[in-house]
């Protein structure tokens, strides 16, 4: 099913010779995700040998994903440390994992549909990720989640099946529902399998302290940021899954477009990139094949699989990269805005790039491989 993979192998083997470098330097793993090929010009400390390892849901052991569970559940638990004049602005902010939310709802109109969209999602969960590790004693790595595995039936999945070592179940089962209508990008949406609240598993018992903002079948709050606690909801869509996230979906994203501005374009449905065979792209269609929280564009932060989603989009994002290091390991394209609407000046690599309650800016260029810069990871 991975077969897309090999091809890194076949790019890998030529030029290493040319480096000087032995392939045998590097395990078989490194060099099919073309990490041998990225280890020239680098400036920060990390070394393969000593990078963290991402591995997907289904590799990681019973114990490793209820520890991954727990950390969040325990970054839901902790007091938010935000100042009372912000309170004010911010009465949903109840907790740190809720800084993260608050962050994604507050600047989603200049994170997506942007240059910087790939490269805020990886600092954003890559922060994610090391809060979990310093406030939560998290020994792990964040997982991703390989869509591939499960497009045909994702409510079959291990993720969704509501045991101890799962990310919860599906949302309670809501019958006689017509497909709902999301505002902001004019279309129905078909009715998935669940709608209600998850009610089984890890996040059973959570509450979501923001929102809906801007997603299908939700009604939005009056104001965005307000305390408005309420269930997890899922509303898992094998006929949206189906047609975004196959395997076959993910390989043509990653092996059919040369440039950043179509690869990024395609896998967010872009319209200014428009493929009449890709009706959702891979980006939205991981977020709607959860749905209903994950399906809020500004507030899917809401539900922890948002953070696997990314990852994974993260992991197609570097093997992309990796196809050819030279030309799109700093590749951007495109402006600050969503859409370029309100038109503004194309991003450089030495834009700041802001996190808001998540973390100082950090500079464009330093997010643009996961060996370099605050990152030192590689993906299964």
């Amino acid at each position: 099913m991975h077969w897309y993979i090999s091809v890194l192998v076949w790019l890998a083997l030529g030029p290493l010779a040319v480096l000087g470098i032995s392939i045998h330097d590097f395990s078989p793993e490194q060099v099919n995700q073309g990490i041998a090929l990225r280890q020239r010009e680098r400036t920060g400390g990390c070394r393969p040998e000593d990078a963290q390892i991402r591995k997907e849901w289904r590799e990681l052991t019973q114990e490793e994903r209820q520890q991954f569970t727990d950390a969040v559940r325990c970054l839901q638990s902790i007091p938010t440390t935000l100042a009372d004049d912000l309170r004010q602005i911010y009465p949903g902010v109840q907790t740190r994992y809720d800084e993260f939310l608050a962050t994604h709802i507050n600047l989603t109109s200049v994170i997506h549909m942007t240059a910087d969209f790939l490269a805020w999602h990886r600092y954003f969960t890559h922060t994610f990720e090391q809060d979990l590790k310093s406030k939560c004693q998290y020994t792990g790595s964040l997982p991703y989640w390989d869509w591939g595995l499960d497009a045909e039936n994702p409510h079959l999945s291990v993720l969704f099946n509501g045991d101890e070592y799962s990310m919860g179940s599906n949302g309670a089962f809501i019958p006689n529902r017509d497909p709902a209508y999301w505002p902001s990008i004019h279309e129905y949406i078909p009715v998935g399998t669940g709608g209600g609240c998850v009610y089984e598993g890890p996040f059973s018992n959570y509450t979501i302290n923001m929102g809906p903002i801007d997603g299908a079948g939700q009604k939005a709050v009056n104001y965005r940021f307000e305390h408005h606690p309420h269930c997890l909801k899922r509303d898992i869509n094998p006929t949206v899954t189906r047609a975004s996230v196959t395997f076959r979906h993910i390989t043509e994203l990653i092996l059919s477009y040369d440039t950043i501005e179509w690869f990024q374009g395609v896998m967010q449905k872009d319209p200014r990139f428009s493929v009449p065979s890709v009706p959702y792209g891979v980006h939205r269609g991981g977020h709607v094949g959860v749905g209903m929280v994950m399906g809020d564009a500004a507030g899917s932060p809401g539900d922890p699989m948002f953070y696997l989603h990314h990852a994974q989009i993260d992991r197609v994002w570097t093997i992309w990269q990796g196809l050819d290091p030279d030309t799109r390991r700093h590749a951007i394209w495109g402006t600050h805005t969503i859409v370029d609407t309100p038109p503004t000046a194309n991003m450089t690599l030495d834009d700041m790039i802001d996190f808001g309650f998540v973390s100082e800016p950090v500079q464009f260029r330093d997010l643009m491989d996961t060996l370099d810069g605050p990152f030192c990871y590689y993906y299964t």
